[in-house]
C-alpha cells in the first residue's frame, strides 16, 4: 500500500511539471537565457571577424609560398612506415 501512495505521488509531481511546461510553450515564454543567448550573437560582428581571419590566412599563405618560391622551404615526402598486422592468421 506504501508504494502505491509513492507511484501517484511521484504521478502527481510529473503531471504538474509536464502541465507547467506544456503552458511555457503555450504562452509563449521563453527562458531568459535563451533570449540573452539570441541577442548575443550579432551577424554583422561575425561576418567582420572572419574577414579579418580570412585577410589573415591570405597574408600567411602568400608568404609561406614566398618560401618555398625562394627555396627556404621544401617538402619532402617519404614513405610511411609499413604497419606490422596483429592478426594470428597473417603469418
Amino acid at each position: 500500500m506504501k508504494s502505491l501512495k509513492y507511484l501517484n505521488t511521484i504521478l502527481t509531481i510529473l503531471t504538474l511539471l509536464l502541465g507547467l511546461q506544456l503552458w511555457t510553450q503555450w504562452t509563449g515564454m521563453q527562458p531568459s537565457t535563451v533570449q540573452t543567448a539570441q541577442a548575443a550573437v550579432n551577424p554583422a560582428v561575425q561576418r567582420q571577424e572572419m574577414v579579418a581571419l580570412l585577410k589573415k590566412l591570405t597574408v600567411q599563405t602568400e608568404e609561406l609560398t614566398g618560401l618555398f618560391r625562394n627555396g627556404q622551404a621544401r617538402v619532402r615526402v617519404e614513405l610511411a612506415p609499413k604497419a606490422k598486422r596483429s592478426h594470428p592468421q597473417s603469418r
